[in-house]
Formats: C-alpha cells, sequence, structure tokens
C-alpha cells in the first residue's frame, strides 16, 4: 500500500468514528439541571485521572483510571451523568492541551470514548442490567459491558495501528491485548468498588476514589523515578564493570543469578550463556576442571594461578571474595581473573635476561682464569706436535688434543661473545648485499653436498652492523647446511609489512624436534655432538641488540624456516 492511499484512508477511518461518535452521542445526550454538580465534580476527577495517571516500572508505561470513573458512574446513575461529564473533561483537556495535541484527536478520542461508553451501556440493558446500586444477580450483565467497553477500545486502537502499519491485524489486536489486559483488570477492579460506594456517597465516594488514586499517583511516580535512578547506576556499574580487562563473574545466591562481564566472555571465548551452563553444571567438563572447580568452594582464594586452555593456552590470575548484603551476610561470591599470560612470558625473558647475565659474569671471570693456562698448554702441546715423531703424536693423542683445545678456547670466546656484546655500528646496507657474499664463502660446501640455494629479498636499505649480520646470517646457514644431509634446497626470502623487513630462511633438513623448540635459544641447548650450543643464543642477542625479533616459524619433517624481524628506517 502506498503511502498516500494509507493517509486517505487513515483520514477516512479516523472522520467515520468522529463522525460515528459525534451522531451518537447527539442522539444519545440528554441534560438535566440536577446532574450538573455530581457531572462537573465527575469531569474533574477524569481530567485529574487523566493526568495523575500510574506509572508502574520497569517499562514505565501509564495507567489512566478515567475508565474506572465512566464504567461506575455508567451502571449506577445511568449514560446520561457519563456523556456530560466526558464532554466536559474533553472541553478541559483541550484548553490545557491544545497546544500540545491537535484539535482533531481530542474529538477522534472523544468520540471513541462515545462509542465505548454507549456500546458498554446498552450491551448492559440487553443482558437485563438494571441502573441501580450494583447487584451481583447483575453479574452477566456488569461482566458482558465491561467486556464490549475493552473490545470496542482495542478494535478502534489496533484498526488504527494497522492503518500506520504494515503489520497484520491479528499480530496488532494480539499485541494489544498481551500489553492491556492486566491493566483493564486492575481498572474494571477500581470500577466494582468505586460503584459499591456511589450510592451511598455519590460526592464522597467520588471525591475520595479520585483523591485516593491521584496520592498514589503521586507515590508511584517517585517510586518510577527513584526505580530509574537505581538502574542509571545499575547501568553505570554495568558499564564499568564491563570496561575492566578482568574478567568477573558475580553468583548472587540470593536471586539465584549471575552477572558475567564482557572481559570474562572474551578470555574464557565462551558465550554467556555457556558460562552459565558451566557454572550450574554438577559435573565438571574435563577440560580446564581447575578453572571451573574453583567456583564451586565457598572459601576464598587470593592470586591463585591456573591453567586455562581454549585455541591457545592462558594463564589466568584468580581470586574468589565473599558477597555480601548491606547486613554482613554472605549471599554468594564474585570471582575475578586476569590474564597473565604475556607477564608470565615476560617473568620468563626476565629469568632468561638473568641466566644470561650470570653466565657472562661468569664468562668475564673464566676468561682470565682459562685463557692463559689454556694458551700455555696449547703451545706446549704444538711444540710436541711438530717435535715429535708421527708415530709418538698418534700413540698420545697430540692432534686430538690440539682439536679439543681449539674447542675449549671457542666456548670461551662465545661466552665472552655473550657476555661482553659489542654494540652494532650501524649504517645503511641491503640485506642481499651480505648474503650474496656469505653466499660466496659457502658456495663450496653447498656444491659438495648438492645443495641448492633460493634468493628472493626484497631490496630495501637497512640500518644493521653488516660484520654482526654476517655472523648472525653464517650461524644460520651452516645450521642449515649441517641439517640437510645431500641433494637439499635453502630458501632466502623476504616481506616487508608496516615497517618491518621480515627475511625467511628455510632449509629443507630433517627439522627441530617438538621438545628441542621449547629451549631453541636458550644457551647450551644442542643437539650436535660437536656444538656448543651458543650460536643461536648469540643470534637472538645480535638480533634484540638491533631491535629486531628472531623466532622458529615453522619446523617440520618437511623442512625448518627461521624468520628475522628487522625495524625499516634509522
Amino acid at each position: 500500500m502506498c503511502a498516500t492511499w494509507r493517509k486517505r484512508l487513515i483520514s477516512l477511518y479516523t472522520s467515520i468514528v468522529c463522525f460515528s461518535g459525534l451522531i451518537i452521542f447527539f442522539y444519545s445526550f440528554s441534560f438535566d439541571q440536577e446532574q450538573i454538580l455530581f457531572s462537573l465534580l465527575l469531569a474533574i476527577g477524569v481530567v485529574l485521572l487523566n493526568y495523575y495517571d500510574i506509572k508502574l516500572p520497569p517499562n514505565g508505561n501509564g495507567t489512566s483510571f478515567d475508565s474506572s470513573l465512566h464504567l461506575a458512574v455508567l451502571v449506577v446513575f445511568g449514560m446520561k451523568y457519563v456523556l456530560f461529564s466526558l464532554l466536559l473533561s474533553t472541553v478541559f483537556i483541550f484548553i490545557f492541551q491544545y497546544k500540545k495535541m491537535v484539535w482533531w484527536k481530542h474529538i477522534f478520542n472523544f468520540s471513541m470514548y462515545v462509542l465505548m461508553i454507549c456500546s458498554a451501556y446498552y450491551t448492559f440493558l440487553f443482558f437485563d442490567g438494571e441502573i441501580r446500586a450494583i447487584d451481583f444477580a447483575h453479574s452477566p450483565a456488569y461482566i458482558a459491558s465491561f467486556v464490549v467497553y475493552y473490545t470496542v477500545n482495542a478494535l478502534i486502537m489496533a484498526f488504527y495501528f494497522f492503518l500506520n502499519s504494515s503489520q497484520r491485524m491479528y499480530v496488532i489486536v494480539t499485541s494489544i491485548v498481551k500489553e492491556t489486559i492486566f491493566e483493564y483488570m486492575i481498572i474494571l477492579g477500581g470500577a466494582v468498588i468505586l460503584a459499591l460506594s456511589l450510592p451511598f456517597y455519590p460526592m464522597f465516594g467520588l471525591a475520595m476514589f479520585t483523591a485516593i488514586l491521584v496520592v498514589l499517583s503521586i507515590i508511584f511516580r517517585k517510586y518510577s523515578y527513584l526505580y530509574e535512578e537505581v538502574l542509571k547506576d545499575k547501568v553505570f556499574i554495568e558499564q564499568l564493570l564491563n570496561a575492566l580487562p578482568s574478567g568477573i563473574i558475580m553468583n548472587d545466591k540470593l536471586k539465584g543469578n549471575y552477572f558475567i562481564n564482557e572481559s570474562a566472555v572474551t578470555l574464557l571465548s565462551l558465550g554467556k550463556k555457556d558460562i552459565e551452563h558451566m557454572l550450574n553444571e554438577r559435573q565438571k567438563p574435563k577440560e580446564n576442571k581447575a578453572f571451573w572447580e574453583l567456583f564451586l568452594t565457598s572459601s576464598p582464594v587470593t592470586n591463585k594461578k591456573i591453567v586455562y586452555k581454549t585455541l591457545e593456552t592462558k594463564t589466568f590470575l584468580m581470586s574468589k571474595v565473599q558477597l555480601k548484603n548491606r547486613y554482613d551476610e554472605h549471599i554468594g561470591e564474585i570471582t575475578y581473573f586476569l590474564d597473565i599470560t604475556e607477564m608470565e612470558q615476560l617473568t620468563k625473558r626476565i629469568h632468561q635476561s638473568e641466566k644470561l647475565a650470570l653466565m657472562g659474569e661468569m664468562a668475564a671471570k673464566a676468561a682470565h682464569e682459562i685463557r692463559n693456562p689454556l694458551a700455555v698448554i696449547h703451545g706446549f702441546l704444538a711444540f710436541m706436535n711438530e717435535n715429535l715423531a708421527e708415530n709418538e703424536r698418534k700413540q698420545y693423542h697430540i692432534p686430538l688434543l690440539l682439536k679439543e683445545i681449539d674447542r675449549i678456547n671457542a666456548i670461551v670466546e662465545d661466552m665472552l661473545l655473550i657476555a661482553k656484546p659489542s654494540a652494532p655500528m650501524l649504517k645503511e646496507t641491503y640485506m642481499e648485499t651480505i648474503v650474496q657474499d656469505l653466499l660466496f664463502l659457502l658456495q663450496h660446501i653447498c656444491e659438495t653436498k648438492k645443495i641448492a640455494v633460493h634468493v628472493r629479498l626484497d631490496r630495501v636499505p637497512l640500518w644493521i652492523d653488516p660484520k654482526q649480520m654476517m655472523q648472525v646470517l653464517y650461524n644460520l646457514l651452516h645450521n642449515s647446511i649441517e641439517a640437510i644431509e645431500e641433494n637439499g634446497t635453502i630458501c632466502i626470502y623476504s616481506d616487508v609489512n608496516e615497517g618491518t623487513y621480515n627475511m625467511y630462511i628455510y632449509d629443507s633438513g630433517r627439522g627441530i624436534s617438538k621438545e628441542m623448540e621449547k629451549a631453541l635459544f636458550e644457551p647450551f641447548m644442542t643437539t650436535k655432538s660437536s656444538g656448543t650450543g651458543l650460536g643461536l643464543t648469540i643470534v637472538k642477542r645480535i638480533i634484540e641488540n638491533h631491535g629486531g625479533t628472531i623466532a622458529l616459524h615453522d619446523s617440520s619433517e618437511k623442512g625448518t624456516t627461521f624468520v628475522i624481524s628487522l625495524p625499516i628506517g634509522r
């Protein structure tokens, strides 16, 4: 339905309702001077109850009890009082709200109430109801008139909403009934109470009923205001808790519910419903059992480290405190946990640095204590190697002794390099140039073992120390050559990503075991019979002095790839 036709139908519908209501009003209306005072009081009550409606949280919808006045007076004194008071109240409301609401809406509301009142009145008479003090012998008449009053109201509003929206009529009617049936039952209860008192004290009963509802409206408005303030504070606290990096899970045993902040959802990689399901299960899942069992304990927990595994392994620092009300009664628990995975890794790096510092101190002391006597021993063995006969050299294993002394000297030199690494002398250099110079030195070994070397490096100027970087690449390529028995491949390639130069060194060797991967860069970790276990430690130290990182990118039976990341720019 196009917008133009919709507007025309709405105008036609409102016109029909208005004309129908006005015609029925003039047909049914009768004026009596005796009814002026009571109708005026009734009109004032209608106006007051329209303004002082009852607002009930949490939605804050207003419930007006003007229909209670209409229905009560209708069954006790008849329709003439109700129609006259309706006319007066409409005039009063129009005077007070002429700037807030257009004139035709006042006529529409007036006509709708006329249709509701007249329908209820004639229905009451049709079921043999008598206009007098309420008599429960005529209960079917009261019930029928009340139902018709509500039904006419619901249908008029439903059809109006139907023309203003694209929803089906059935959906709109169902929605209106669900939202208003409970409020209408309360209005009917008020109408019955007022109808019981009207025959005895008409003016006083009407005034007291209106006054009581006005006082209740003021009380409920204050209550709604306080509720909104508490709700604002609750929303503010929830936003504050959701903004915290710590996961927080609050178990309110008094209400039987949980509060789970957004950080807990993120850290646990679970939805809120999934977390509640985990907490409510008696048998905890096998995965992360220690984490979920902590929630079962009622005793406080302070700073307990727990490993939590999802797609990645995390370390949580967990604490648990009691939740108490204002009377200091235990009503639940608050559990909060913080992801300290990076902190744990940083602690390990600090321990590693402490180990390296200690080793450096030992190396510095050992250099003075070992190198001098080592030089003396090497000198005597070299002299004996030159002067003894060949059979005597073999008999005393002089060449083997010289080889082992050279190995000890290499270890001492590497330890001194770790202990006192020289600051890199940075200058603008291309990594491709260093690699080409190094491959020229290793060309003979590669040809002997039939190793094909492929180089594809981005030509990006880097501020590095060429000599130290040559040492880094030599150690890595030498390890790659040793990992390949024969007929292998070494690939050296790079990429540039957001100011970082990444160089990858791949070899098709036998790979690195999972046990070795964990301690690959630690000192003295080696699988070689003749290795010192300090090569990769020195490599990592040099790269870090350049402001970069080195890591094992991938390793399997098909080969191993290391990645060196260096900053671009001075």
